[in-house]
């Protein structure tokens, strides 16, 4: 847990770049050409206590083209961390984030590839939904592809003083590869590692220790982790990022993407895929436009979520190649798309995995809960005899469907979901309680649009070990109805990815801090037969659910 001697209370943080010295690294005036291999420019490592802080990093102008990238941590605030500056606005949110020990804040490592100039420097605004404790690095790198520059990503979270993120995929030699570190306690010190028989260069690290940042230049080939040694035991959370170099001289676009079309649409949320472009030096993502404007890239994924749409609006959409040197081919043909009046939603959730163990523990659904929606979760019991029981301080018990054992042959697994819930305008509670003590792991989620009267079409539960899931298929389901994936895991996987059913991609809607307790929905499937698949950063017991509603 985050050091919580720390007094006060904030919520936002601002770290201006600006002039000053630097070591170990030539500075880029806009308009310099950049380095043909990767570079550190500047850095700092930060963290707050008992007012707003601001603080100023001793290093030059920020360079046309060059990556910003850090690994920023809330500690006592619900959601995700926010992070933006002053000349490029909103960062990237890399996958591969985690949380605290005690499952609560949020650790994430964002970037900015191709920053505009900076002659003067910036300011990096990192900011939470509540009042939080901020800590984590920031740094500038030359040299570094300016089109989809992030190739692979790990990160991990343990206690002592061996920090390991554990291996990303291979990669080729000459990367970038960044690691940085933040810990709940103080260990005083941190001494670099090392990856593949490359040794990091330690950069910036607060006085304490407590938040610290390495690179390695020039990677050599193969799997990256990020490793470090800190002076005193203490828990602690760890990324390795690698970042492509710079592509010198491609100046040859990629070839348009063609085949654009909607996997799915619904009120809120817009699913869409396309073929493959080609490129002589490879492609590394593509943009995504609405209505003419850019609305994010997707790296090398012929599939795109746009979840900002509105219900009974018309869109056209269209997409783009770039390559690492930053060449864009042409847009593909335009796609028109208008979403429904009204289709299944997801309005809020809440999950859970206690550490200790009790007869009964509750989750809770902050926000107003409308009279007609559905609430659905995945919960389990671990080793309690009987069934695990759910009921809400509303509506009373749930009703139990499909269910499953733990791989030791003991304890309870089971979708529970109520159909037309009451009005809860100060939200609800949600009780999950077994015979015993017991660990009761849970994630509960309301869904707006969906039949009031049986809405379950068919459930499916599967359980193995590893880190790929898969809950196995439903009977075949006409198209538009609302999916529920639920994964609970024995371990904590800290990162899981949802896959897709029918070529429609789920979208991670609620979990707890490691991710063992999780909920994925797609709110209007293809037809077909329908399955949640799950891949886990770390392998773990997993019993996984698929469950299909009918839309309203």
């Amino acid at each position: 847990m985050m050091n919580t001697n720390r007094a006060g209370h904030h919520r936002r943080l601002l770290i201006a770049l600006t002039a000053g010295a630097v070591v170990g690294a030539t500075l880029l005036a806009p308009g310099v050409a950049r380095a043909a291999v990767p570079a550190f420019v500047q850095g700092k490592a930060f963290t707050t206590g008992t007012r707003v802080a601001s603080t100023q990093v001793g290093a030059g102008p920020v360079g046309a083209g060059d990556l910003l990238v850090g690994w920023f941590a809330q500690y006592n605030a619900a959601g995700q961390v926010q992070v933006s500056d002053s000349v490029n606005g909103t960062w990237t949110r890399a996958p591969a984030g985690t949380a605290f020990q005690n499952d609560t804040g949020d650790i994430a490592l964002y970037y900015l590839a191709n920053s505009k100039a900076a002659a003067t420097g910036l300011t990096v605004t990192v900011t939470a939904g509540a009042p939080a404790y901020f800590q984590g690095t920031v740094a500038e790198y030359s040299g570094v592809a300016v089109g989809g520059p992030l190739a692979q990503i790990v990160s991990n979270r343990g206690v002592g003083t061996a920090v390991d993120t554990g291996p990303t995929a291979a990669v080729g030699a000459g990367a970038l590869v960044y690691s940085a570190v933040v810990t709940g306690g103080n260990p005083q010190s941190v001494a670099p590692g090392s990856s593949q028989g490359a040794p990091y260069v330690a950069r910036s690290s607060t006085s304490s220790g407590s938040a610290y940042e390495q690179d390695i230049s020039a990677s050599n080939a193969g799997s990256q982790r990020g490793t470090a040694t800190l002076g005193t035991s203490t828990d602690w959370y760890a990324v390795a990022a690698v970042f492509l170099p710079a592509s010198s001289g491609d100046t040859q676009p990629p070839t348009t993407p063609t085949g654009l079309h909607a996997t799915s649409v619904a009120t809120t949320s817009v699913s869409l895929a396309w073929s493959p472009s080609t490129d002589n030096v490879g492609v590394t993502g593509y943009t995504v436009y609405r209505n003419g404007s850019a609305i994010g890239t997707t790296g090398s994924t012929t599939s795109y979520s746009d979840s900002t749409v509105s219900g009974g609006t018309g869109y056209t959409y269209a997409v783009d190649a770039f390559d690492a040197a930053g060449n864009h081919s042409a847009r593909s043909t335009a796609l028109a798309v208008t979403t429904p009046n009204s289709s299944p939603r997801f309005v809020q959730g809440a999950a859970d995995s206690p550490g200790t163990r009790s007869t009964s523990t509750t989750l809770t659904l902050s926000g107003p809960v409308a009279a007609g929606d559905l609430l659905a979760g995945w919960f389990a019991q671990y080793d309690s005899p009987g069934q695990v029981q759910v009921s809400d301080n509303v509506n009373g018990a749930w009703t139990r469907s499909v269910s499953e054992t733990f791989t030791n042959g003991g304890g309870d697994l089971a979708f529970f979901h109520l159909p037309n819930t009451k009005a809860a305008p100060q939200g609800l509670t949600i009780t999950l309680s077994a015979a015993a003590a017991t660990y009761l792991p849970g994630a509960a989620g309301e869904y707006a649009g969906v039949a009031t009267s049986a809405p379950l079409k068919q459930a499916v539960v599967a359980r193995g070990i590893g880190t790929t899931a898969d809950s196995g298929a439903t009977a075949a389901q006409s198209a538009g109805q609302l999916v529920i994936g639920g994964l609970i895991t024995g371990g904590q996987p800290l990162t899981v990815t949802p896959g897709s059913s029918q070529g429609v991609p789920f979208a991670l809607q609620v979990h707890n801090g490691s991710e063992s307790a999780d909920l994925a929905g797609i709110l209007a499937s293809a037809a077909g037969t329908q399955h949640a698949p799950f891949t886990l950063a770390t392998g773990s017991d997993w019993y996984a659910l698929c469950a299909v509603f009918q839309s309203g």
